[in-house]
């Protein structure tokens, strides 16, 4: 399912909280607000992919040992 190269849930969840973080920062810049907030939102949403799957994961192998 993954490559090498991709980012585990953990991982992409610790680069959100960095995003977040420098909103809240005093290195906020306006200018560069919208190109940060994208990609934190697209960021968000590939982690809210992955929880999905692993929820469906999990599904199929609660029914097979139900």
């Amino acid at each position: 399912m993954s490559s090498k190269n991709e980012k585990t849930i953990n991982q992409k969840i610790e680069e959100l909280r960095k995003m977040v973080a420098w909103f809240e920062s005093d290195d906020f810049d306006i200018e560069q607000a919208i190109e940060r907030y994208q990609a934190a939102e697209k960021l968000a949403s590939d982690i809210e992919k992955d929880l999905n799957g692993l929820r469906n994961k999990i599904t199929v192998l609660k029914e097979k040992f139900a």
